[in-house]
């Protein structure tokens, strides 16, 4: 069974206005049909390959998209130590 990571509709869209990509090109960007994108956003959810795909179009980390079920939201936006 494949496993399904939620992502923030709310953080997603973030991320997509940060980086200036519209539905459109976020969609080809990641090799995905439109509506497909559009399903992520209305479930909340992908895989984990989603997820990757995601994260190398828009340049980001996966924390700036998942939500941790079960957990409350992180109260600090610290970035990662290198």
């Amino acid at each position: 069974m494949e496993q399904h990571i939620r992502v923030d509709r709310k953080r997603l869209e973030a991320m997509m206005a940060l980086r200036g990509m519209s539905n459109e090109k976020l969609a080809e960007a990641i090799g995905m049909h439109y509506n497909g994108l559009l399903r992520i956003k209305t479930v909340q959810r992908t895989s984990f390959d989603g997820l990757e795909g995601l994260c190398k179009a828009l340049h980001c980390h996966p924390f700036d998209l998942v939500v941790a079920e079960g957990y409350p939201e992180p109260f600090l936006a610290a970035p990662a130590s290198l």
